[in-house]
């Protein structure tokens, strides 16, 4: 007899209620295991294979992101200028979603393999604090099979003609970047200074965001690391005892904000369709630079109100060690996030265990939940409740 098996409908509910057997639901698991498996092999060779100027792996990773926002759900809206350069994971991706529609994982399910997948092949290679980044759960349905047509942009739902979301500015001060993620994926502080440690990888490019960081934010592209805190934090050696309050006047404070230099820049993006841009950048020759956005510096300083409406800065800088000779004063440590980023910046183990569990939440978004207290499913499940729950709408598979 030959076991045909239906991920994309199979519930936990399903298999207990057709047979309570643990050897039954081990060797459905074990299946589907075997297929996410199969499909990620294939993942990791496209990224091994594929254009050596192309950073796949960050795209990956970045389409992550964007897909989840609202739901994972295997669309995103490439109308939306904020979805600039999804095009190229989304088409090589293409082939894999194919090769397993009739497996039981679908669209939203490759997505998501591929960010972790991403995550996981940019880590150092042989480290011993590297993370899994396993997939937990299967079945997300994709955007088509969740909306109607007019629900889509141009009323037709697709990978590329997804729902509309709003995406968070690159210009949030550390309060509107804290209550965003809070708001999305229900993250902590700490969930949200980690999950913005993916800027380790990849750049930006002006006809894509208006940002001039080809670059990037550090200078290995290709390493998931915490890299990307050191940049922005001065000494650590006495975080354990500061006092990081807002109102704080202690020199660990100024041992903090004491990182590399950064200074402001305007992009002009008049001969692009993109818009015009402020920038953080730092030089490291004549002709290149590093570069951060505001949301990036927000980690570790408080931009409230010091921000005009297209993200200059203009009444502070990054910092000022002779405030004699400073034309403006150095812009205010963010008391929130700063010690956080420094645990980050002097405990690569530590980033990347942080990293994979926000990471790990952020692509459990939009999972349903039939459980006591949800009395209306679908219900999206918080970030912390999600990470425990049985979705009967999901196989988990780890």
């Amino acid at each position: 007899m030959t076991m045909k098996f239906n991920f994309a409908i199979l519930t936990i509910s399903a298999i207990s209620a057709a047979a309570n057997n643990d050897g039954v639901q081990k060797l459905i698991t074990d299946k589907a295991a075997q297929v996410v498996a199969a499909a990620r092999n294939e993942i990791s060779n496209i990224i091994d294979n594929h254009n050596p100027d192309v950073n796949l792996a960050a795209k990956f990773v970045r389409l992550g992101f964007h897909d989840c926002v609202g739901g994972c759900d295997g669309c995103v809206d490439m109308t939306n200028g904020d979805n600039a350069g999804l095009d190229v994971p989304i088409e090589a991706l293409e082939p894999v979603v194919d090769m397993f529609a009739h497996s039981g994982v679908t669209r939203a399910d490759i997505w998501v393999l591929a960010g972790l997948e991403g995550s996981f092949t940019t880590q150092a290679f042989g480290d011993p604090e590297n993370r899994d980044f396993e997939m937990e759960w299967i079945g997300r349905p994709n955007c088509e099979d969740l909306n109607k047509a007019t629900d889509c942009v141009e009323d037709s739902c697709s990978q590329i003609r997804g729902p509309h979301r709003e995406l968070p500015s690159p210009n949030l001060d550390t309060h509107d970047l804290l209550e965003f993620f809070s708001n999305e994926f229900g993250f902590s502080d700490r969930d949200t200074v980690a999950i913005m440690g993916a800027h380790s990888l990849g750049g930006l490019k002006r006809e894509n965001s208006g940002y001039d960081g080809t670059n990037g934010w550090v200078v290995n592209t290709r390493l998931l690391a915490n890299q990307y805190y050191g940049s922005i934090v001065g000494s650590t050696a006495a975080l354990k005892n500061c006092d990081v309050s807002a109102d704080s006047t202690e020199d660990c404070v100024s041992e903090l904000k004491d990182a590399n230099k950064w200074e402001q820049v305007f992009i002009d993006n008049s001969d692009l369709s993109t818009p015009n841009r402020w920038e953080w950048e730092r030089s490291f020759s004549l002709d290149s630079h590093f570069v951060m956005i505001n949301s990036d510096i927000a980690l570790v300083r408080n931009l409230t109100g010091l921000m005009d409406t297209d993200g200059r800065v203009s009444t502070c800088q990054w910092k000022c060690n002779r405030p004699v000779r400073c034309g403006k004063p150095a812009c205010p440590h963010a008391p929130e996030t700063i010690s956080i980023a420094a645990e980050f910046a002097s405990d690569n183990g530590l980033f990347l265990e942080e990293f994979e569990s926000a990471f790990k939440a952020m692509v459990a978004h939009g999972q349903y939940d039939t459980s006591a207290g949800c009395t209306s499913p679908p219900c999206t499940v918080g970030a912390k409740a999600r990470r425990n729950f049985k979705a009967a709408q999901y196989l988990r598979i780890s």
